[in-house]
């Protein structure tokens, strides 16, 4: 049965490995606890995915992925959504998505990371700095910030799938309460991915039938993930929550400098 297993992996994308099946398995299920609210865990599984598969295709296979993740998401939190953010950031994000797709085929990789890598920290910073001194520090409420926050957002997101750690540390800024940090969060994503499937199946040719092969045998580990999240979401205190999602933040940040 394994033999089988391996063969049929050796035809799809990247010819992986079971033993690197099974390292995109554990990534997939990081995807899925991202999606069941701890936001920014995610990012964990995108250098795991480049590096079995390549930048470039393993955006393509992640991408179904987090579509799925998403609709579970928008199922278990859609009555907690804060449309007024929303509607500041989304028109931004589409602009960031087409930016993107531009500079896909301009700007390095690397670069791009680094300069988001910069972008993430001063928002730790304040992240940081408005947990040691209380609630009284907030986000001012300032269009250029909500805007910001959507290109980079779209931006980051079609260039590597990762914009969580930008989105985690916005919306964390702002002060919501837990439910409407994720759900506010799960329409975010939910638009924003769906949007990208056109421009990766037709423009970039990253989601064919082999990918979408590979997407579908992990997907089952992002309900795993998913279940998993959850279990652990609703047994953390919010001022524990806040402090897990800098933290998972940092380290999310710390990787795309390396």
């Amino acid at each position: 049965m394994l033999d089988i297993f391996s063969d049929f992996l050796s035809r799809l994308p990247g010819s992986p490995t079971l033993s690197q099946w099974l390292i995109l398995a554990v990534g997939t299920m990081f995807m899925g606890m991202d999606k069941a609210g701890l936001r920014g865990i995610g990012i964990i599984a995108i250098p795991l995915f480049a590096n079995a598969l390549g930048a470039r295709v393993s955006t393509g296979v992640i991408l179904p992925m987090l579509v799925v993740g998403d609709i579970c998401s928008l199922i278990i939190y859609r009555g907690h959504v804060g449309f007024s953010y929303l509607k500041k950031m989304l028109p931004m994000a589409i602009i960031g998505l087409i930016a993107g797709m531009l500079l896909g085929n301009i700007v390095p990789d690397r670069i791009f990371l680094l300069i988001l890598a910069v972008i993430v920290s001063i928002c730790l910073v304040f992240m940081i700095w408005k947990e040691i001194n209380g609630s009284d520090l907030k986000l001012p409420d300032n269009r250029l910030i909500h805007y910001g926050a959507g290109l980079l957002g779209g931006i980051s997101s079609m260039l590597g799938n990762a914009p969580g750690p930008i989105m985690a540390a916005y919306l964390l800024a702002l002060d919501l309460p837990k439910k409407i940090f994720i759900g506010t969060g799960a329409v975010f994503f939910f638009i924003v991915n769906v949007l990208k499937l056109p421009i990766h199946i037709f423009f970039w040719n990253t989601i064919k039938e082999d990918t979408l092969r590979l997407s579908l045998t992990l997907v089952p580990m992002v309900f795993v993930g998913i279940a998993l999240g959850f279990a652990l979401l609703n047994k953390i205190p919010d001022k524990l929550f806040r402090l897990l999602i800098i933290l998972v933040t940092i380290f999310g940040t710390v990787r795309m400098f390396f």
